[in-house]
């Protein structure tokens, strides 16, 4: 009887230990498997897709830079839902006061990417052009033309932009539409930065990569 009532607890006591680890592996998971499929499994160019990429969303990933970006913030959570922003510097800062009595820090040259996402396609049509116009006022816009970037088709803008307010002198920026979204690349640059804003801007876009299962 004490042998039957020892086995009876074991089995019990078994199978409350088998039941939380059920639940544990589960929930674990349920975890990890959103994780793994909130990206492609590649780009829309072909690349096997790389965690190790800044991520936009789940719809870009920026290939760290080689020549001399570094990132300096990532806002996609501050930014808002369907909208990412994203920031890289070039060279020491210094400091700076603006328009507004502050103390910022200034690069040489830095790249701000803005990946804007809309309700459709002929929504994001919309936003490109206001976007776009919206820079085209502001600054003294010196050439305009369609380049294509690892696949990828961009209308550059390339302009004077010094004002009493600003202190960057000069700057080339990239638009494009994917899908839904309008994406915005933007290299400003003092004075002080004696690179090439056009090639270097090139070389960041080529290591831009677009989620196909996003569009």
């Amino acid at each position: 009887m004490i042998r039957t009532l020892r086995r009876i607890w074991l089995f019990i006591m078994q199978k409350w230990l088998i039941i939380p680890i059920i639940v544990a592996f589960f929930v674990a998971i349920a975890l990890i498997v959103p994780a793994f499929s909130r990206y492609p499994s590649q780009a829309d160019d072909g690349a096997p897709w790389n965690r190790k990429w800044e991520m936009l969303g789940s719809v870009l990933g920026v290939e760290a830079p080689t020549n001399g970006l570094t990132l300096l913030n990532n806002d996609t959570a501050l930014a808002g839902d369907g909208t990412y922003y994203a920031s890289w510097v070039y060279g020491d800062a210094t400091d700076y006061t603006n328009a507004e009595g502050k103390h910022v820090d200034l690069y040489p040259a830095q790249v701000y990417l803005l990946l804007y996402g809309c309700a459709d396609e002929e929504a994001a049509g919309e936003a490109f052009a206001d976007w776009m116009g919206r820079e085209e006022a502001t600054y003294e816009v010196l050439e305009k033309r369609d380049e294509t970037y690892n696949g990828h088709t961009y209308t550059m803008l390339i302009y004077n932009c010094g004002s009493d307010t600003n202190p960057y002198s000069r700057g080339v920026s990239a638009f494009s539409l994917y899908g839904s979204y309008v994406v915005i690349a933007e290299l400003t640059c003092t004075d002080d930065f004696t690179g090439d804003e056009q090639q270097m801007l090139a070389e960041f876009l080529n290591g831009c990569h677009y989620g196909t299962a996003n569009k």
